[in-house]
């Protein structure tokens, strides 16, 4: 059995409050469509099936790979509004290098993986270096990459069938009804790494000390330019992880299969209980926003409500997080006044 200090733990546990309103959502979803639709037979509810879980977390794996690095950035005191943009111009390019060029699927995972990486340091190297925001900085570079996007693919999807669908469309049964999809392992991999990496190393030490205070971090002897700037580097692997993982499953490189993906990426990072103004964070807490956001929309399609309500949930999320987020560090500033 669990012990009371083991259960006392774990409802101080930073992430609980959040665990808690998901399993509340998945409970109230669950009984309306029970008695709101199905008549009362558990059987039909659709909501809480094995093959609809295995599609709500396909359907995620996407939005969290971006998310994973997109927390580092916003611990860090940073953001990156490019990702959604980037994801399609890495799609279109991807796609023709394999499918007009005749690159290997390796040669392409290779040149997709770098392009990001020096594009998105590139990015990095002019926030970290000047004065001016990374909203404005990564909105440029968004602009950017829809343009490149458009040149290369002239609006038109490119399609890549029968190449490289070892990542899209791998499954790992664990029942008849219950699988899971490559982009899922891939997922709760990364978040694994990236959790300890964030807990356990000198490098999320410096990801939190950066975000907290950077001329505290600097004059502890941190490196604040170049760790901004590698943070977001990595930030631009991780939108080519997912881009592949998308592109993979679906077939194409489109130009519009990053569209929007920024606000969905950040709306679950801040969800997730990570702050706008940096220092407070973690991976779990933005796997549950993920997990969160994606159950609502999925809930709300089965219900067969109307789908520009989900923009109204998503932006009373955010809303609700933030303010809660402020209400929190006034609490703490004022605790800490008053010692």
């Amino acid at each position: 059995m669990i012990s009371t200090n083991t259960i006392r733990r774990l409802m101080r546990h930073e992430n609980i409050s959040l665990f808690l309103v998901l399993l509340f959502i998945v409970v109230v979803f669950a009984v309306v469509e029970l008695f709101g639709i199905r008549g009362g037979n558990l059987s039909k509810v659709a909501f809480i099936q094995p093959r609809n879980i295995s599609n709500v977390l396909m359907q995620i794996s996407t939005t969290g790979i971006l998310a994973l690095s997109m927390c580092l950035i916003m611990i860090s005191g940073g953001i990156d509004l490019s990702i959604g943009q980037m994801m399609s111009f890495l799609g279109t390019a991807m796609a023709t290098l394999l499918r007009v060029y005749g690159f290997s699927e390796l040669g392409m995972v290779l040149t997709g993986l770098a392009l990001a990486f020096v594009l998105q340091l590139f990015m990095g190297y002019l926030i970290s270096r000047t004065k001016l925001e990374p909203f404005i900085v990564s909105l440029a570079f968004m602009t950017i990459y829809k343009g490149l996007t458009y040149l290369i693919s002239n609006g038109s999807e490119i399609t890549i069938t029968d190449k490289f669908t070892f990542i899209g469309q791998t499954y790992l049964s664990i029942t008849d009804r219950f699988r899971i999809g490559m982009p899922v392992i891939l997922l709760i991999g990364l978040s694994i790494i990236m959790s300890m990496t964030l807990k356990y190393t000198k490098f999320g030490r410096k990801v939190y000390a950066v975000g907290g205070n950077s001329n505290a971090a600097y004059l502890a002897g941190i490196d604040v330019k170049n760790h901004k700037m590698l943070l977001y580097g990595l930030n631009g692997l991780f939108v080519a992880i997912a881009t592949m993982s998308l592109m993979s499953r679906i077939g194409v490189g489109s130009p519009l299969m990053g569209e929007g993906k920024e606000i969905d990426v950040i709306a679950a990072v801040v969800v997730g209980g990570t702050a706008l103004s940096g220092g407070k964070g973690n991976i779990w807490g933005t796997l549950i926003g993920v997990l969160l956001l994606g159950i609502i929309s999925n809930a709300l399609n089965i219900l067969g409500v109307a789908p520009y309500w989900q923009y109204i949930m998503s932006g009373t999320l955010i809303l609700v997080a933030v303010v809660l987020s402020y209400l929190n560090s006034m609490r703490t500033t004022t605790a800490t006044a008053n010692k």
